[in-house]
């Protein structure tokens, strides 16, 4: 176990280190949505879907500071979880988290829907738009009417030269943190090969289509923005 957690650990500490250089802003990403979820929330005790909830950022930002908040996790990501699993620990949250191994198809089915829900960093890591929209829609769907949805995703139009200019406001991120041009350039060129980019209007499309309403613009740093929005009415 120690040496499970050892390795753990360090695999947690290159992915955040990693997450931080590329988003300068990372930790203010959680601070923000847990802001509004408070704002929304109130003092009453919720139910918060964290869907791709990765190595548990989530858990560390939002569980000792919301006694009240029970929180659910999914990833496909197993390695990750493990991360997430041990954060739980560590925390002292076992009793408020639930974290669950595969994509949003596998949330057990339940009657109580969830209060608030986020879905950071993984939008763009579906290439296929219905997919996109099957994924909101089911995160939609496992919400009670109202309750607030963050999410946070890389955008832009790939035609666009307003999106080579961001790629260079996230080039100088990594160069700036010691990472040599070569390489640099070798991420900008894989990040356009893998991320799938889709302009801010056609997010905005999905959302609304998923059922949502409300759909606001509050964060955006290099290529990556965020908007908040509510479940719609079932």
């Amino acid at each position: 176990m120690k040496e499970e957690r050892a390795y753990n650990s360090e695999m947690a500490n290159a992915y955040e280190v990693n997450a931080r250089i590329s988003l300068p802003s990372y930790d203010a990403i959680f601070t923000m949505v847990q802001s509004y979820f408070r704002l929304q929330l109130g003092d009453k005790s919720a139910e918060v879907l964290a869907v791709g909830i990765g190595s548990g950022t989530e858990l560390s930002a939002w569980g000792p500071s919301n006694p009240k908040w029970t929180i659910t996790g999914i990833d496909p990501n197993l390695e990750m979880l493990k991360i997430a699993k041990n954060k739980t620990f560590e925390l002292g949250l076992e009793s408020r988290v639930k974290l669950i191994h595969g994509t949003i198809e596998d949330l057990p089915l339940q009657d109580a829907k969830f209060d608030a829900a986020s879905c950071i960093l993984v939008l763009h890591f579906i290439n296929d738009v219905q997919e996109k929209v099957n994924l909101l829609k089911t995160i939609k769907a496992n919400l009670k009417s109202g309750a607030p949805f963050v999410l946070v995703s890389a955008y832009g139009d790939r035609d666009d030269a307003e999106l080579q200019d961001r790629m260079n406001v996230w080039k100088s991120f990594w160069l700036d943190n010691g990472r040599d041009l070569s390489t640099v350039d070798g991420m900008i060129i894989k990040a356009i090969q893998q991320l799938s980019f889709i302009s801010e209007n056609h997010i905005i499309q999905l959302l609304a289509e998923a059922g949502f309403t409300n759909i606001t613009r509050f964060y955006s740093t290099g290529i990556m923005a965020g908007w908040i929005c509510h479940a719609g009415d079932h």
